[in-house]
C-alpha cells in the first residue's frame, strides 16, 4: 500500500513557458489585429448621423484592448505562481531529505 508522491516540477516549469508561449502569442496576435483595421475605421466614416456609434465602436475598441492588456498581465502572474509551486516543492524535497 505504501507509494509516494513525486512532484516533476521540471514538467510544471515547462508547461508554464509554454502555456505563456502559446496564449501569449494568441493575445498578442489578437491586439495587433483588433489594433489595425478596427483603430483605422475614422469616425467620419460613420457620417454625421453615426457619432453615437462612432463613438460607441472607439470606446469597445479601447475597453478590448484593456481587456487584452490585462489577460497578458494575468497570463504572466498565473506563469509566475506555476514556477513558484515548482520551487516550492524543490525547497520541500531538499528539506525533508536525509543527508547520511
Amino acid at each position: 500500500m505504501g507509494g509516494e508522491i513525486r512532484h516533476q516540477t521540471d514538467s510544471i516549469r515547462d508547461h508554464s513557458k509554454r502555456y505563456e508561449t502559446e496564449v501569449g502569442d494568441l493575445l498578442k496576435k489578437t491586439r495587433q489585429t483588433l489594433n489595425g483595421a478596427p483603430r483605422e475605421a475614422a469616425s467620419a466614416a460613420f457620417t454625421m448621423y453615426g457619432f453615437e456609434l462612432a463613438m460607441a465602436h472607439n470606446l469597445a475598441t479601447e475597453w478590448a484592448d484593456e481587456d487584452l492588456q490585462t489577460k497578458v498581465r494575468q497570463l504572466y502572474d498565473f506563469g509566475n505562481r506555476f514556477r513558484a509551486v515548482a520551487q516550492n516543492h524543490d525547497q520541500a524535497e531538499q528539506a525533508s531529505t536525509l543527508n547520511i
